[in-house]
């Protein structure tokens, strides 16, 4: 296959996928049917029971979809998890504290375009993060880390490094790869606010683990990476906005 004709499926791919992610979350009173009727048959209360059920949803299609991108490079899955030199640890640190250090530059600068803007209750109020946030307090860690360990393998697995074996450039990998993670994200979100915090993140994200995936060849630093952040940044939000929080015994998706 083409380079160009790959960059256009992995963007269906992408595309689709996340589109049918989203019909579960779109209308308030399916996500609300839908949570009681998981409540029922799981004994868990709605708000978990239907945060399992996205997060099952999100990478059950996400698995046709990296099937169907790598099905279409001559990668294979084990491929992607190559093992960087030890050297590698000291750009690993770097690159978590760079992309710490450019994500709070960028909520910064929004704090003073709009001093009055919350942040943290923005960032709550997604309706992925919300559905997290529902869930007992290791599993906000977890499935965050879940999530980001998944989207490595498919953005800077199989679409850089797909890219790449099908003789791409590096610069064009790293900037389909990143645009088409940042559209993902934003996709996903329904504030000018949120849009701006994910969208900035996620190009940070992108850009610094698609370097270190070019760099070494596996995704394995971008995953750690990623996984830190994911996690980090969505318990941020739990403790920075306890109101957000849906209340115990109370649907409130």
């Amino acid at each position: 296959m083409s380079v160009p004709a790959f960059a256009a499926l992995a963007t269906a791919v992408v595309a689709g996928w996340l589109a049918l992610y989203r019909l579960p979350f779109n209308d308030p009173a399916r996500r609300r049917r839908t949570a009681l009727w998981l409540a029922g048959r799981t004994g868990l209360r709605p708000e978990p029971a239907f945060a399992v059920f996205g997060t099952v949803v999100y990478l059950g299609l996400g698995t046709l979809a990296l099937a169907a991108l790598l099905a279409a490079t001559p990668l294979t899955l084990g491929g992607l998890f190559g093992v960087p030199a030890p050297g590698m640890l000291l750009a690993l640190l770097l690159a978590v504290f760079g992309t710490s250090s450019a994500n709070i530059l960028c909520v910064s600068l929004l704090y003073r375009a709009d001093p009055r803007v919350d942040v943290p209750g923005e960032i709550a109020r997604i309706q992925w993060i919300a559905s997290i946030l529902a869930l007992p307090r290791h599993y906000r860690w977890i499935v965050p880390a879940v999530a980001a360990l998944f989207e490595e393998v498919l953005f800077r697995g199989a679409v850089l490094l797909g890219l790449g074996a099908l003789g791409s450039g590096p610069f064009l990998a790293l900037a389909v790869s990143t645009c088409l993670f940042a559209a993902g994200q934003v996709a996903l979100v329904s504030t000018r606010v949120q849009a701006y915090v994910l969208g900035t993140s996620s190009l940070t994200l992108g850009v610094v683990g698609g370097l270190l995936t070019a760099a070494t060849g596996s995704v394995l630093p971008a995953l750690v990476l990623h996984m830190s952040f994911a996690g980090f940044y969505t318990n941020l939000s739990a403790s920075a906005s306890p109101g957000a929080r849906p209340a115990t015994g109370r649907l409130s998706l």
